[in-house]
């Protein structure tokens, strides 16, 4: 994600979850997609792609998905069962600084707030008691006009103290007294992209809501009350707030899995369309025939996995490295050796002529003749710690005319990152499965639609 956490301490508990859990649900859709656009322009906001500027597939168009990825990464079953989403609806969908959002509902009375969704990150905050926060209306955001947490307005929030139990962050060993607030900190990115968020810990109800009912779940969560924001976060990024999903013990999906109220395993899964539809389910394990892999720990809490062999068409690398599994970048990205060893294995084995394009992100890509009826692309997978392949479906993406709108060449989709990451590209057409709980990464090739 775009902002990467360094300074909030694990949450240590250890509670059991039902093996036989209910679900929880939303939809959500790429921020480029057709979806997102018409959804934007219903709602007056400014939309995050215009096809009359970036057409799909046109060199404009990948350039600006490559802008948001390079920003990013400086500084770091839909089967059948009960589904429940924030209490104001699934959907979530792509707004300010090229993240996902929804809105939430927290406090008594409620108080709603659109936040961002982040895989990458582990805390949730909102802006509170506010010193230095992003404004409640500007022109970027559209018509929507946001709100700051009030604290003294909730009769069921809790400020939590340094000497608490429930106080995870660096202030538990820095208490000043008994009394004193528990504190945070967390920053985002490095350098001339950092960003960061810092206040009190506090706790209070979060709205959850069974799809199909009208029924209101209500569970204690703790959050950061968000004082003071630096960087893009007071222009540019989540204005209203932040949800963190990773695989933390202080993620908002650990912390409902733990809530008794609803018996909910701590794993969820993403569904990936070949369009950018898709839709997120808290509490899916997978199904028996998916593939599977280990997570591998490390202290960032992404979900990190690690392969053996990198397989295309019919040549074996036989390559041993890590790497990160996010949804939230566009392209899929490896470190030189292992970016190098792929690219020309791949390129060896089609027909079409090299070209080059410029100002596209990709350095591989292939003319189509004008009466070309088709083309042979060969198959990219990789081999997982463990034996299971995990198959990009589509490892290439298609290049436009944007004056006659024909298909007129193909890239590989995969840049040269200073870390391995397998991004959104190599994950349509396949439902993902994050479970947190058995500390594996589940993947298996799904329709979203059924």
């Amino acid at each position: 994600m775009a902002f990467y956490s360094v300074s909030v301490l694990l949450f240590l508990a250890a509670v059991l979850s039902s093996c036989y859990a209910h679900k929880l649900g939303m939809d959500f859709h790429h921020r480029f997609s057709d979806k997102v656009r018409e959804w934007t322009d219903s709602h007056g906001l400014p939309p995050a792609w215009n096809p009359e500027e970036a057409p799909h597939g046109s060199v404009e168009y990948y350039r600006a998905l490559l802008k948001h990825d390079l920003h990013r990464h400086r500084g770091r079953s839909l089967a059948s069962g009960e589904l429940y989403a924030f209490a104001r609806g699934n959907k979530t969908y792509e707004y300010l600084g090229n993240l996902h959002y929804a809105y939430v509902d927290i406090g008594s009375p409620s108080q709603t707030f659109l936040v961002a969704l982040d895989t990458g990150s582990y805390l949730f905050w909102v802006p509170c008691n506010c010193k230095q926060c992003a404004p409640t209306s500007d022109s970027s955001y559209g018509n929507i006009t946001f709100r700051n947490y009030n604290l003294s307005a909730s009769t069921t929030s809790k400020t939590i103290s340094c000497s608490s139990s429930q106080c995870f962050t660096d202030s538990s060993t820095e208490c000043s007294s008994k009394t004193a607030d528990c504190t945070y900190t967390i920053e985002y990115g490095s350098g001339n992209y950092s960003s960061s968020s810092s206040g009190i810990i506090v706790q209070d109800y979060l709205y959850l809501t069974k799809e199909g009912t009208s029924n209101v779940v209500y569970i204690p969560i703790l959050f950061g009350c968000g004082e003071v924001q630096t960087g893009d976060l007071l222009n540019g990024g989540p204005p209203n707030g932040l949800m963190g999903l990773s695989s933390s013990n202080i993620s908002v999906p650990s912390m409902i899995a733990y809530n008794k109220a609803i018996s909910i395993t701590n794993s969820f899964s993403m569904c990936f369309g070949k369009d950018g539809y898709g839709r997120l389910n808290f509490g899916d394990v997978g199904s028996k025939d998916q593939n599977e892999t280990s997570l591998n720990s490390n202290p960032s809490a992404h979900y990190n996995i690690s392969f053996t062999e990198v397989v295309v068409g019919t040549t074996t690398n036989k390559l041993s490295f890590n790497a990160i599994v996010d949804s939230g970048t566009s392209y899929s990205g490896f470190t030189d050796s292992i970016y190098l060893k792929l690219a020309t294995s791949f390129s060896a084995q089609v027909s079409e002529q090299r070209i080059n394009i410029s100002g596209i992100p990709f350095e591989y890509c292939f003319e189509i003749s004008a009466n070309q009826a088709n083309t042979k692309i060969p198959s990219v997978s990789f081999a997982t710690q463990g034996g299971s392949t995990f198959r990009a479906l589509y490892p290439t993406v298609p290049i436009y005319d944007e004056n006659t709108n024909t298909q007129f060449a193909y890239c590989l989709g995969i840049i040269q990152y200073d870390i391995n990451i397998i991004g959104e590209n190599f994950l349509v057409g396949q439902r993902i499965v994050f479970d947190i709980e058995k500390q594996v990464l589940g993947w298996k090739p799904y329709n979203c639609y059924s």
